[in-house]
């Protein structure tokens, strides 16, 4: 089977992977920055060198906007900022692969979200989500021998980009992507800002940190949200979820090139089921109009014409069949 791509689709999915790409590119430098500041204060001025970037290319998109665009946007830029916020809270308590695992649970939330508001997920979207879940797991390594209130925050925070998903979903269709972008990101930016001031601690200065502050807030946080704004115009939340998951497999291999972070067996068995979980969420309901797949040896279909999946036959294959 052939997973078909119009130009309408396939642009908006290599804009979510182009997005998951600088998320895990950037991934190792916070890693190595948070070694010269303090959590909230790196957040803090990441996102200033993102307002900064949003505000030079995108900031008379925003003085447009209606009262309920407004809204929109602080509602979405709430739930952006809520994911970091949380996820920085959980960091102190609780180890980084538990905190990794945690934080893409918002494929769960998402389906979860929709069926609240109405819309029934589908039975090979919960499949795919499932198995892709149990590869997280596998590439994250986390242990939850003793699960505190780190877990317990993180969990939050997978909540929180759940719900920032939910809303692009919502109302990125009615409200113009650069516009919306620009609102959300303004939003999530104050409110890092006032953390850091509030909860920031010392910061080392060096090279390297500007580099890092430069590129995550450019094109981890600009780039790499308004690419994710503008593709849910055109992709339901699910699937925005799924092309998402692939963030941590471009975190193994820039960990490996840029940190000599070389994946074992284990991860590269649970990148496997990532992309697994994603081909049954998304061409799964290919086969739910089959009707005659031969799955075990000796069977006569099986013999006579090979492994194979064809559709669901009519009244007058069906009585051709039963000559057979």
């Amino acid at each position: 089977m052939i997973i078909r791509f119009s130009r309408e689709r396939a642009m908006p999915v290599a804009a979510l992977l182009l997005a998951a790409l600088f998320w895990g590119a950037t991934f190792s430098l916070v890693k190595e920055s948070l070694r010269s500041a303090e959590m909230f204060s790196f957040l803090a001025l990441r996102f200033g060198v993102a307002l900064l970037a949003v505000w030079a290319f995108a900031g008379r998109a925003a003085w447009g906007a209606r009262r309920a665009e407004w809204g929109a946007g602080l509602v979405a830029g709430a739930a952006l900022f809520g994911g970091f916020f949380f996820q920085t809270m959980g960091l102190r308590w609780t180890t980084t692969a538990n905190s990794a695992f945690l934080t893409t649970l918002f494929v769960v939330f998402v389906p979860l979200f929709l069926w609240l508001g109405g819309r029934k997920p589908r039975l090979w979207e919960s499949l795919g989500a499932l198995v892709a879940v149990l590869g997280l797991y596998t590439i994250s390594g986390a242990r939850f021998d003793e699960a505190g209130r780190g877990d317990a925050l993180t969990l939050l925070c997978a909540v929180m980009f759940a719900l920032h998903i939910r809303c692009l979903g919502k109302w990125g269709r009615r409200i113009e992507p650069v516009r919306f972008f620009a609102i959300q990101v303004s939003v999530a930016g104050a409110l890092a800002v006032a953390a850091g001031l509030l909860w920031g601690g010392p910061v080392a200065w060096s090279g390297t940190l500007v580099l890092a502050l430069a590129v995550t807030g450019i094109l981890g946080t600009a780039s790499g949200f308004f690419l994710q704004t503008w593709a849910q115009r055109r992709l339901a939340p699910i699937e925005v979820s799924l092309w998402l998951l692939t963030e941590p497999l471009f975190a193994l291999v820039f960990g490996a090139i840029l940190l000599g972070e070389f994946p074992g067996p284990g991860p590269a068995l649970g990148a496997c089921l990532i992309l697994l979980g994603a081909f049954l969420a998304l061409a799964g309901d290919s086969f739910a109009g089959c009707t005659s797949v031969p799955l075990y040896w000796g069977h006569r279909f099986f013999l006579r014409r090979g492994w194979w999946i064809r559709p669901a036959a009519t009244g007058e294959e069906n009585a051709q069949t039963e000559r057979l």
